[in-house]
Parts: C-alpha cells; sequence; structure tokens
C-alpha cells in the first residue's frame, strides 16, 4: 500500500504559521535595512547620531536570519533544500551588506 501524497492538515498548518511568521521577519527585515541604510546614505539631517544605522542592521541582521531560517518550511517538502540555500546565501550577502555599511560609516 502506498501512502496518501496528500499533505496532513497538521502539516499545512505548520507551513501556513512558517509562512506568516517568515513574512513578518522579512517585512521587520526591509523596514529596518531601509532605516540603517537611509541613515548612512541619506542626509545627516535624517540620522544625526547614527542610532538608526546602528540599531537597524542590528535588528535587521537578527529578522533577516529569522527570515532565512523559517521561509523555506514553507515551500513543499521537495524544494526547502533550495531554498533553503538560496534564502541563506541571500542573508549572508545583505548581513555583508548591512555590516559594511555600519563600519565604513
Amino acid at each position: 500500500m502506498t501512502p496518501d501524497p496528500r499533505p496532513t492538515a497538521g502539516a499545512t498548518a505548520a507551513r501556513v504559521m512558517a509562512a506568516m511568521i517568515g513574512g513578518l521577519a522579512a517585512a521587520l527585515f526591509l523596514a529596518t535595512a531601509w532605516v540603517a541604510l537611509r541613515s548612512r546614505f541619506g542626509p545627516p539631517e535624517v540620522d544625526m547620531h547614527g542610532y538608526g544605522l546602528i540599531f537597524g542592521a542590528v535588528v535587521a541582521v537578527m529578522a533577516g536570519l529569522v527570515a532565512a531560517l523559517v521561509l523555506p518550511l514553507a515551500l513543499p517538502r521537495g524544494r526547502r533544500t533550495t531554498a533553503s540555500l538560496a534564502s541563506l546565501s541571500l542573508f549572508v550577502l545583505s548581513a555583508i551588506g548591512l555590516a559594511a555599511a555600519v563600519l565604513t560609516a
């Protein structure tokens, strides 16, 4: 007897939760990365003391890591490995970019 290929209700609920948590983390990443980059490359009146750059980069890296780890879980089982590799690669590149923005300010 072959197993039923349809996902169970629990697996579907877990994928929906992963999509919601990952989506919220990705939105937080985009918002805080925008604050950090706007502080770094914008006019001095935007963030005179650099708090937006520092805290924005730190929160963006943490939220980006959560998004990179959780979002692939929302995909079907066969695509998770490829999605994890892509999302973690993109996270590493963006974290390096944010670190460079902080260190060169």
